[in-house]
């Protein structure tokens, strides 16, 4: 394709830049979420249900920003430092805890329930689970997510929530072994599981390890359906203090080392001091490494 660049895997025309760059210097200026939904409209940057990608095209939009090939507005601020927009509590009682049999081999009807659009009511569950059961309350996962409930036949078991990877790390960066040009290009293929959830006082045999196993079974797919990217790679992080990892290890999850990282608390959003976390991964294809080392530009 001529006068065009590659990005995240695709290729786009410089003509739809500089359309966008034209309608972002014009008077009244659409906002930046209403340009990159035209960039999604124009490139074909869709799911498979035709639904615009809209994060993972805003990130390939900021990429191409630095590089100077489109200029569109700044994102609207947001206020001050940490005033994020917190997962909302409705106030509503939580379902009941179910009584568990004592292997989750026992366990029936288990599974995992894809939360969908905004529209989808089910997201107050998740929020009010998240809220009141995990450790980091009402700490919001920004940008691309997936949100699951785990379900069986007695009730809500939990939670699970993926989002973006971290932007740097220094353990996992090294272990991949991509450079600057690569990590920049296959970034959007690395995820983190952000939140996971067994509500306190359930007690069965294997059951988290056994959770892992399902949702890594078909978070790939689940992401590529609604983002359009087939991630390759999980991270996820534990904390030492109160966790030992035994059920990611028990999952096939590999431990890399560990990172100094920061908690948030809810409402204020205070600071806590530095706690170390382990970080470990899960790859979700057998050639994960060699796809994040490959440099995909042209």
């Amino acid at each position: 394709m001529l006068d065009a660049v590659r990005i995240a895997g695709r290729w786009v025309s410089q003509i739809v830049l500089d359309r966008l760059t034209s309608r972002s210097k014009q008077d009244n200026a659409p906002c930046r979420s209403q340009l990159v939904k035209e960039f999604c409209r124009l490139t074909g940057w869709v799911n498979r249900r035709g639904e615009p990608c809209a994060s993972s095209a805003n990130v390939a939009l900021k990429r191409l920003e630095a590089q100077g090939r489109v200029r569109l507005p700044p994102a609207q601020a947001r206020g001050a430092r940490g005033h994020l927009r917190q997962l909302r509590d409705d106030g509503q009682a939580l379902p009941d805890l179910p009584v568990l049999p004592p292997s989750v081999q026992q366990i029936g009807g288990l599974e995992f329930q894809l939360l969908s659009d905004a529209k989808d009511l089910d997201h107050r569950l998740w929020n009010r689970l998240i809220v009141r059961e995990h450790p980091l309350k009402a700490v919001p996962i920004v940008g691309a997510q997936l949100r699951y409930l785990i379900r069986c036949e007695r009730g809500i078991i939990g939670a699970m929530g993926f989002g973006p990877a971290a932007f740097h790390l220094e353990c996992r960066d090294g272990w991949i072994g991509w450079d600057r040009e690569a990590q920049a290009e296959n970034r959007p293929a690395l995820i983190g599981l952000s939140r996971f959830l067994i509500r306190p006082g359930l007690r069965c045999a294997n059951l988290a390890s056994c959770c892992y196993g399902m949702v890594l079974r078909r978070v790939a797919p689940d992401w590529y359906e609604r983002y359009g990217i087939k991630p390759v790679l999980v991270e996820t992080y534990v904390d030492r203090s109160t966790h030992t990892g035994v059920s990611l290890s028990a999952a096939n999850w590999r431990r890399l080392g560990s990172s100094q990282g920061r908690g948030r608390s809810s409402p204020s959003v205070k600071v806590r001091p530095k706690t170390l976390k382990d970080v470990w991964v899960y790859e979700l294809c057998p050639k994960a490494r060699q796809y994040l080392q490959q440099h995909r530009a042209a």
